[in-house]
């Protein structure tokens, strides 16, 4: 049976240091006594906190398996199941074993306390009692629920985490086995072919073939190492060398090599510059490196005879590097994951296009650290468009001239 209490308030409740909104906080109070249960739901109405209130054991595990309480404020003696026993079954279960329950008891003695304990309650509290310390054993408690919470949602991202590395590793040994190792058997193959040819031989096509294909093979595994670092110092952290720069001569800058690499798969490389000068802080090379990327996939995966076109355009206080072109597009299902790292779209009869899966993520990790964003619009057969939107400097600073 339960107690009468007569509290006196003995100063303000310690709400300065809560860390949660007493609004969005719910207590269940289980006593059957309405007497002790009304002393308690004026106080934590005062103050703001959802009450709920049971007057028997069954009745309080149905309300909390009904809807999940933050707390529960727990009378011993009750008629029927006793507060141990709603305590012991409360902790049973796995969906309310975190709930923490606070008895509230006039049972001073050292055994009802041990036994609360044991139990599975969180904390005890002797009618009568003072509303100060039932407030700061209260705020005490939710304040241990909500760092629990909070330990939880890390460990979650911590595990979520560990999994996006795991998956990224066998992504890596994937791709390392198959784009290092082929390029690394051509080499092998077309440097026997060398040693065996004959160097008195005039006809050196045989020998120039295999030089070129060398050479290609090189190109192809510098291109992934070169993705490999800049992913692996992105991953570690690494700081960006900012400067300012003419965009329209930078691009054209960048645009130097591809037009070459356009060239040898007949595909046209247009350039369409902006008329004024506009300014904006880069870091060159990582800069460079994204807008390669861009215009190489362009390139890459545009068939022979089709367009890639680079545009500058101005809105107001940002630039947007528009690279389209008339391509393969990218089907609708691959389109949220294009940016993860060692991605790769699959394109049915295109297998032989080779690649890192690195080279998108890189370009948004790069603009992202600019201040700036990445977007694309694509339809299979028709091509894709991609948007790199930057800050410009307002305040245009003097800039050399390239030699």
């Amino acid at each position: 049976m339960g107690r009468s209490t007569y509290p006196s308030r003995g100063g303000t409740a310690p709400m300065a240091e809560q860390a949660f909104d007493p609004k969005q906080t719910k207590i269940l109070m289980v006593d059957d006594l309405p007497s002790n249960l009304q002393t308690l739901s004026d106080l934590l109405t005062a103050y703001g906190y959802i009450n709920v209130q049971a007057r028997d054991g069954q009745t309080a595990l149905n309300l909390v398996q009904a809807d999940l309480p933050d707390l529960i404020l727990l009378d011993i003696y009750m008629p029927g199941m006793d507060g141990y026993e709603v305590c012991r079954r409360l902790k049973a279960d796995e969906r309310t074993k975190h709930i923490p329950v606070v008895f509230i008891s006039a049972l001073s003695d050292i055994d009802n306390v041990v036994k609360a304990f044991e139990a599975g309650g969180a904390d005890y509290i002797v009618k009568p009692f003072q509303f100060r310390e039932v407030l700061a054993r209260v705020v005490s408690q939710l304040t241990l629920v909500r760092q629990r919470r909070e330990i939880e949602t890390l460990r979650a991202q911590d595990r979520q985490h560990f999994e996006s590395l795991q998956r990224m590793k066998d992504q890596f040994i994937r791709m390392a086995t198959h784009d290092l190792r082929n390029p690394l058997n051509v080499i092998l193959g077309y440097a026997n072919i060398i040693e065996r040819l004959n160097i008195s031989d005039p006809d050196l096509s045989l020998r120039n073939e295999a030089v070129e294909n060398i050479r290609d093979s090189v190109e192809k595994m510098r291109s992934l190492v070169s993705d490999l670092l800049d992913f692996a110092q992105f991953e570690t952290g690494t700081y960006l060398t900012l400067a300012p720069v003419l965009l329209s001569q930078f691009i054209d800058k960048c645009l130097n090599r591809l037009h070459v690499v356009a060239v040898q798969k007949n595909i046209e490389l247009a350039y369409t510059a902006l008329a004024e000068a506009v300014t904006i802080n880069v870091d060159e090379t990582y800069m460079a490196r994204a807008i390669d990327n861009l215009v190489s996939n362009a390139i890459k995966y545009t068939p022979a005879g089709g367009r890639v076109e680079v545009q500058i355009e101005r809105t107001d206080q940002q630039v947007c590097i528009r690279v389209a072109d008339t391509g393969l597009g990218i089907p609708e299902e691959d389109l949220p994951h294009i940016f993860d790292p060692f991605y790769r779209v699959r394109y049915a009869g295109h297998e032989q296009v080779e690649g890192s899966g690195l080279g998108l993520s890189i370009v948004k990790t790069v603009v992202e650290q600019h201040h700036g964003q990445v977007m694309v619009e694509s339809r299979p057969g028709k091509g894709s468009t991609f948007r790199v939107t930057l800050p410009v400097v307002l305040t245009v600073p003097q800039v050399p001239a390239p030699q």
